[in-house]
């Protein structure tokens, strides 16, 4: 069997995707986001069809949050199953006023309704780490099994609980996908206090016809948006890795030396830690941490994609805490524009992951700066 991960060459954006060889005829394909602001929708389409060989069967599509950088190639792709944090009614329709009030930049419809996109795909929303399953629909499962040439999916949950192992099987269990949908129900009570100190109404503002409101308080709203950026609140954490104990040899490939020759790895953790674009909090971070560590899983961490282009607002450099340690030394991907106007990435950021042993790997437009790894024998 073998096993190939890679950050995709799309700047300012997000694009990873893993292989588990198991046969000649038989892929297994994942993808984490799929999305760029530098590219424009003809080239990013057909980066992803270059990249894929114009095969767009994938079989577990996951979506960090909604950000248009993150999911605006997820058109193109034929997902089997999509994977996406679940969002309350009042979550949405925060998200839906910083639309009208700072920027245009979460697909709301999609949000809604993910169905509008993926006719045939079975969708399974990830509640937050606090929540108990909606009482409407029970269907909910501390661990779920997919067999990977099933056919027939729709027996899976519709919900399931954050850290709920989903466990790749192919006669046995080959690979595993633990996601965290952190709870920022904190940043709601921020939201509403802000919004009562500011002496506006909060019923008008959840109003799904409120155009008129906000517009007579624009001033006030960008204000408040601005303060507590609500925009990497949440995206879903995911946690990726063999179920296999035996340590192999990796292969890394990397700008120039994809082309000339291949950087030689020994014994590179397979495990993986997708961010998206969260801010780095230790309110979830720390006990995500601890769960990892106590299932025997954090050591097994090689590789991290930083949150959010390696901006300092989303604290990327804290991916690292003295009370748990990683391998060391650690692949810190950072995907980034190389001309965007964001500021990405931090210098202070940047500096940080590399005094904790990480080596930090810029994935730009460019082709020639994909990162691709694999193992063989797994």
């Amino acid at each position: 069997m073998q096993f190939t991960r890679t950050f995709h060459s799309v700047g300012q954006g997000a694009f990873y995707s893993e292989e588990i060889e198991l046969h000649p005829k038989r892929i297994f394909r994942m993808v984490y986001d799929c999305g760029s602001l530098t590219l424009k929708p003809s080239e990013l389409k057909k980066r992803i069809k270059s990249d894929f060989a114009n095969d767009l069967n994938i079989d577990i599509l996951f979506i960090s949050h909604f950000d248009i950088d993150h999911i605006n190639g997820v058109k193109y792709l034929q997902p089997k199953v999509v994977i996406l944090p679940f969002l309350t009614t009042e979550q949405i329709q925060i998200l839906r006023v910083y639309n009208k009030v700072v920027e245009n930049t979460f697909n709301i419809r999609f949000i809604e309704n993910p169905k509008s996109l993926f006719k045939d795909a079975h969708i399974i929303k990830v509640l937050t780490d606090t929540s108990e399953p909606s009482n409407d629909k029970p269907n909910t499962e501390k661990a779920i099994s997919i067999n990977i040439d099933e056919t027939n999916i729709v027996s899976l949950s519709k919900e399931i609980d954050s850290k709920t192992q989903i466990l790749i099987n192919d006669a046995y269990p080959v690979w595993e996908y633990i996601p965290l949908n952190p709870n920022w129900d904190k940043y709601i009570e921020k939201f509403r206090t802000k919004i009562k100190e500011k002496n506006l109404d909060w019923d008008k503002l959840m109003l799904p016809n409120n155009a008129g409101y906000i517009k007579s308080n624009i001033k006030i709203l960008k204000d408040i948006y601005h303060n507590l950026n609500p925009k990497n609140e949440h995206s879903l954490v995911v946690y990726s890795n063999s179920v296999s104990k035996t340590e192999v040899d990796n292969y890394f490939y990397h700008n120039f030396l994809f082309y000339l020759y291949p950087h030689y790895i020994r014994h590179l953790p397979f495990g993986c830690l997708y961010f998206g674009d969260i801010r780095i909090d230790n309110k979830w971070k720390e006990p995500f941490y601890d769960f990892l560590k106590k299932t025997g899983r954090l050591s097994k961490v090689g590789t991290i994609q930083i949150p959010h282009h390696g901006s300092y607002l989303s604290n990327g450099e804290k991916v690292f805490s003295d009370k748990f340690i990683f391998h060391n030394p650690i692949l810190c991907i950072i995907s980034v524009g190389n001309f965007n106007h964001f500021g990405h990435p931090s210098l202070h950021v940047v500096k940080e992951l590399h005094r904790n042993s990480g080596i930090v790997t810029m994935v730009t437009e460019s082709v020639t700066s994909v990162c691709s790894y694999y193992s063989y024998n797994i």
